[in-house]
């Protein structure tokens, strides 16, 4: 492994930390140090003059380790010293913290239901002075009995007129916390709703999500160097405001604030995620990805954009090596000046590179993300339909491909502790669970299950009451309980429940209809399907049943 300019300034670093060390050491075994201990009696003073002593050793002897270990380990040659340092004490401390973060979670997985009443005590005192809180007598509710027996089940329209008050600028009206910004939904099964979301959320998906889903990582597959860089998809989503002023975007929103931070994770200047075209965007995201060769972590968020990613690789392999041999962008693209320019700071001619680039792409595409990228770990992406095994099948042969977590903009819900499979230990300390069987769920009045009611290999609508204010929610999704961890359910999700295909009157899922698809195609000799779409067929609307 080639060390960088950086590691050897390290390197260099820890050989001084190491004499200041053996010059301590010394000048203590020989007692050149002792005079302020001989010179006075005071207990205190020869006390902290020892403290001292030790204390200077231990310390220089720390930072001698540090930077030889950084020295040591696989880094982007394009990471900067603030960059190096941050990475570094991040990842240390996700690791340090690790432990006992999943000894909580396997506590909570132990008791769930013991969980989950805590869980909906915390947001009953939380909420219970806001106006939605004393419309429903949150003060009142003191389990989740009381609450299945009190609150409705919901759906959007519940809160649309407390959402508007929030937009307006109003406080305490669902939520008695500071918030983040609004969230916006995808709107895959109608229009894009508006989400609360609020800081303790925020701060939770730092911490306790983050460290559960790298732990895991690292048990299955290793994780990269602190000092890899990563790929990250992104395009700007054009966040509006309220008249409140508060923010409005999706969950993957860039801010201002994060500008440090990402900077340092990826390669890509920060005026490139200003833009809003997905051409521009990926191609400069891809552009200072291609380039490094010691990338540790590609992320989607879903595998269907990063299959299209590398489909652009593939139809447009020339143009990077070009720009990355001449250290320029192409000049087709439309962007800014600004952005322009800021790019081609960042970039330098490296014709080595795009000479190796050049010999792996003329060899073709199957597994050119491996060969590219060799040090690469893992590929974050969530499977969007069957991409995840296209990716696996061509661009990303021998890449796990994993998806840790289970959440939407409303909330987060599981935890991926396996990878083998998108199945997902469920969070009972960051959201009340709730479960109809599918069987039932065209009831006007179903009688809901909680968390320790399921049973393993059934399928029900889950419905939620995350941290965004909403309770007892229906969102959409219907998942199936393939297994337990300890005593918590661990779940596949299926279908979104408004995702259902009305086929001569008969309402089918989307997995059954790919199921027979892919069926009736495997059938037929030597024929495969990369992709299929339904639609009504109008010319059959006017023929008579039978």
């Amino acid at each position: 492994m080639a060390r960088t300019k950086l590691q050897f300034y390290f390197l260099a670093t820890g050989f001084v930390f190491l004499a200041l060390f053996s010059g301590l050491v010394l000048r203590t075994l020989t007692h050149e140090d002792d005079r302020p201990t001989r010179e006075t009696s005071n207990f205190l003073v020869r006390t902290s003059w020892t403290v001292f002593r030790v204390s200077s050793m231990v310390t220089t002897l720390f930072l001698a380790a540090v930077c030889f270990h950084i020295s040591s380990i696989r880094a982007s040659k394009y990471h900067t010293l603030p960059s190096i340092l941050l990475f570094y004490i991040m990842n240390q401390m996700l690791r340090l913290f690790s432990g006992s973060v999943l000894r909580k979670f396997d506590a909570s997985a132990k008791d769930p239901r013991r969980a989950q009443e805590e869980f909906l005590i915390s947001r009953m005192q939380r909420d219970a002075n806001t106006a939605y809180g004393k419309r429903h007598r949150f003060s009142n509710i003191k389990s989740l009995e009381d609450l299945r027996n009190s609150h409705p089940l919901t759906s959007y329209d519940h809160y649309e007129e407390y959402i508007q008050r929030m937009t307006d600028g109003e406080k305490n009206v669902l939520i008695c916390e500071d918030m983040v910004r609004f969230g916006i939904t995808s709107g895959t099964t109608g229009k894009g709703k508006l989400i609360p979301i609020p800081k303790s959320r925020n701060s939770t998906q730092v911490n306790p999500i983050q460290i559960l889903w790298q732990a895991a990582i690292r048990r299955k597959y290793g994780i990269p160097s602190p000092l890899q860089k990563d790929i990250i998809l992104y395009v700007n989503p054009k966040p509006t405001k309220t008249p409140g002023g508060d923010v409005v975007g999706p969950m993957h929103l860039y801010t201002d604030d994060m500008k440090f931070i990402i900077t340092q994770m990826v390669s890509v200047p920060w005026e490139a995620t200003s833009i809003s075209t997905e051409h521009e965007a990926h191609y400069l995201t891809l552009l200072f990805g291609l380039r490094d060769p010691d990338i540790g972590r590609w992320m989607g968020p879903f595998s269907s954009q990063i299959h299209k990613a590398m489909s652009k690789v593939e139809n447009h392999w020339e143009q990077f090596v070009h720009d990355i041999k001449t250290g320029t962008v192409d000049k087709d693209l439309k962007i800014s000046t600004e952005v322009r320019e800021a790019c081609e700071k960042a970039l330098l001619p490296e014709p080595e590179r795009a000479e190796e680039l050049r010999r792996e792409f003329e060899k073709g595409f199957n597994g050119i993300m491996r060969r590219v990228w060799p040090h690469l770990k893992y590929i974050f992406g969530i499977n969007t339909a069957d991409f995840t095994q296209k990716l696996e099948e061509k661009y990303a042969k021998g890449v796990p491909i994993v998806a840790p977590a289970y959440s939407s903009t409303e909330g987060d819900y599981g935890i991926n502790l396996w990878y083998d499979e998108d199945k997902y230990a469920l969070l009972p300390s960051l959201c009340i669970y709730e479960f109809i069987p599918v069987k039932n769920i065209d009831e006007a009045d179903p009688k809901t299950l909680l968390l320790d009611e399921v049973k393993k290999g059934e399928t029900y609508e889950m419905f939620v009451s995350p941290l965004c204010g909403f309770y007892r929610y229906r969102f959409g999704d219907v998942i199936k309980v393939v297994d337990f961890y300890y005593n918590l359910p661990v779940i596949k999700f299926m279908y979104r429940s408004g995702q259902l295909l009305n086929l001569r009157a008969e309402k089918v899922t989307e997995l059954s209809v790919d199921e027979a698809v892919q069926h009736m195609v495997n059938s037929i000799t030597e024929t495969k399907i990369t992709n299929w779409i339904s639609a009504e067929n109008t010319l059959l609307s006017g023929m008579s049943e039978g």
